[in-house]
Parts: structure tokens; C-alpha cells; sequence
């Protein structure tokens, strides 16, 4: 029984490491990818979106940054 115990922990503690891993940021406007901006491990998409108005930065995952080149369809270069 202690042996159920402990694996059952074990992998609870796995579960809870995993699960602070993952990035979910807010999906930023639609439009084309102008700059890209990295500030320590924080990593950031400038957007020009395709509805008009200004440019608007916002913070992605490491992943998205680097799957979106500039002059890239955003959001589109992260679904690729």
C-alpha cells in the first residue's frame, strides 16, 4: 500500500510540473507581422492589424516567435 501511495504522489507531482509549463497568452489581432521583440524571456509581436488602427505589440509564446517572420499573416505563421 505505501508503495501505491507513493507513485500515486509521484505522479501527481509530475502532473503539476507539466501543467505550469505551458504558455496561454491572448490571441493578438489579426493583420501582418511588423517587428518582432524579445526582452529577457519575455517574447513579443508587433502587428499591424488588417482592420486598421495602429500597430499593436503583445506578448506570444517562444514558439510563436519563432514561427512568425516578419511580413508573416498573423495568425496564421502559427498555425503552420
Amino acid at each position: 500500500m505505501p508503495r501505491l501511495a507513493l507513485t500515486l504522489s509521484a505522479v501527481a507531482a509530475a502532473a503539476l510540473a507539466l501543467s505550469g509549463c505551458a504558455q496561454d497568452f491572448d490571441q493578438g489581432p489579426k493583420g501582418r507581422v511588423t517587428e518582432k521583440a524579445k526582452d529577457g524571456k519575455k517574447f513579443y509581436l508587433v502587428v499591424d492589424p488588417a482592420k486598421g488602427g495602429g500597430p499593436q505589440k503583445f506578448r506570444v509564446s517562444k514558439y510563436d516567435y519563432h514561427d512568425c517572420n516578419r511580413g508573416a499573416k498573423y495568425p496564421k505563421c502559427v498555425d503552420d
